[in-house]
């Protein structure tokens, strides 16, 4: 078979380093050597041999209907929501990619792909009741998701024919996290390609970094050096009332801007705090007391509620705050990936982005926080034929990262949204530093999101918050726990 053209740059590269880790082996440390390695690696990947036709075995399923429950998108602003079927080629890059990679499953199999928007947490359990097998695949928000995993309406992930979450088509991280006792009912990759783009970074305005004599920032993602003490250094006494009447308020500059869930949460998590951990026994450890979950609770504080240099404001003002600093109000802006799509593309200034800093410098890696507002991926129980759910999404899967990822992510989101080469480089940290934690896709949600909590009102008393929630965090992560360690489920 006459081999189709290259995957090129960055998604040929990435693609050889997944395929690398997925082997099981360590991923190298960044070199000139290792990155040559991975390029010549990447030269031997085509699109050919990433395809369903080669990957997977052939069949023919006579018309049959492939149906998804998506999300409902009104509030997410812009965000695409036709991120799983669109009706033809219209010129517009993201849709394109979406019916190209349909139209190669739907061409392989024979199906017909359609797709929804509604309530999964409603839908599917209908769905599974009645027996019906309406939908193949649901994707959710994370809280609607976990909720239908605890109901056991979704099926695991590793009792499906042809589905293998361990290859690079899927999330590895998601897959490492997610999984306990050998069941995984939860899930992400590029079938939905905004669930990544749902996660939390850090931009900083590039203008204003020269003027405070900033800089410098980048290098220090590089050598590994790039720690909240460094980040609260630069912000210190950036504040200024530049409507000079005296308060400081939304008209004025800040040395960093950020919401209550963009705060707290996200640099707790990022300096490596978990709610909890699973032991052998299938028991949970809770993990949110401690010196240094106490130390990281105290250091966020103090930089968040120590001066005028900081805006720190309810979730209800993501946008605005995101507004505030596209017109250059924030030398730094702690939000989402999504914000450079919807409301950056215009802002006057040059950016850059940044993964959240390290606790110091001997954490091993930078850890990119996924937002609550992102979705995971599930198959419903009720499958009238698992062998053509699990052939199908497994096509999808494969497909996506051979269409969607290269051209969503490398031509729209680097040529696009990334505006220099150190964006870019930072992006691709951010991307391999994704967390998914167990703990907080199946939250106690006041005890895993204590520390964000206790930021937003400039508390620091952490022990004792932690023990009047402990025993009731117990329960219910047991609960959790007792249906991936049942016999009657999955």
């Amino acid at each position: 078979m006459k081999k189709m053209k290259k995957l090129t740059g960055l998604a040929a590269l990435l693609l050889a380093l997944l395929l690398f880790v997925s082997c099981g082996e360590t991923a190298p440390a960044e070199s000139d050597a290792a990155a040559d390695q991975a390029e010549t690696a990447a030269e031997e990947v085509t699109e050919t041999e990433l395809s369903a036709a080669n990957l997977l075995p052939a069949a023919d399923f006579e018309g049959r209907t492939f149906n998804i429950s998506g999300r409902n998108y009104a509030k997410l602003g812009d965000l695409p929501s036709y991120e799983f079927t669109v009706e033809n080629e219209n010129g517009d890059l993201i849709n394109d990619t979406i019916y190209a990679r349909n139209l190669a499953v739907s061409e392989r199999y024979n199906v017909n792909i359609t797709s929804g928007q509604g309530d999964a947490g409603a839908l599917i359990p209908k769905s599974v009741m009645a027996g019906d097998g309406a939908y193949q695949l649901a994707w959710d928000h994370v809280n609607t998701m976990s909720s239908l995993t605890l109901k056991g309406v979704l099926e695991d992930y590793n009792t499906l024919p042809h589905i293998d979450i361990s290859q690079p088509w899927w999330n590895r991280l998601a897959t490492e996290s997610l999984t306990v006792n050998g069941r995984c009912y939860l899930q992400m990759n590029y079938i939905p390609f905004t669930g990544v783009m749902l996660s939390h970074c850090l931009y900083y305005n590039m203008k204003l970094a020269s003027d405070f004599s900033v800089g410098g920032i980048e290098e220090e993602v590089l050598a590994g050096s790039w720690t909240f003490d460094r980040l609260s250094e630069r912000t210190a006494g950036v504040g200024d009332d530049l409507d000079g009447n005296g308060v400081m308020d939304e008209k004025d500059l800040y040395g960093m801007i950020a919401s209550h869930g963009t705060s707290g949460g996200a640099f707790a998590i990022a300096m490596g705090v978990i709610p909890m951990r699973v032991t052998a026994e299938g028991t949970p450890e809770l993990l949110m007391s401690g010196d240094k979950n106490q130390k990281i609770l105290e250091m966020i504080n103090t930089m968040m509620h120590g001066d005028s240099a900081y805006l720190l404001t309810d979730y209800s003002r993501e946008n605005e705050i995101a507004k505030m600093f596209a017109s250059s109000q924030g030398l730094f802006y702690s939000g989402f990936l999504t914000d450079s799509y919807q409301f950056f593309r215009d802002m006057a200034d040059d950016y850059g982005i940044l993964p959240f800093p390290k606790y110091d410098e001997a954490q091993e890696r930078y850890i990119t926080t996924v937002t609550g507002g992102t979705g995971l991926l599930g198959v419903p129980k009720a499958q009238a034929d698992p062998e053509f759910t699990g052939l199908v999404t497994e096509a999808l899967a494969i497909e996506s990262l051979r269409y969607v990822y290269p051209t969503v992510y490398e031509t729209v989101v680097e040529e696009k949204l990334l505006r220099d080469e150190r964006s870019k480089q930072m992006f691709d940290i951010l991307m391999d530093g994704m967390a998914i934690d167990f703990g907080r896709t199946f939250k106690y949600a006041d005890y895993s999101d204590l520390i964000c909590n206790l930021v937003a009102s400039g508390a620091n008393d952490l022990t004792s918050a932690e023990e009047k929630l402990r025993s009731k965090a117990e329960k219910h992560y047991q609960e959790v726990l007792d249906i991936f360690f049942s016999e009657d489920i999955g």
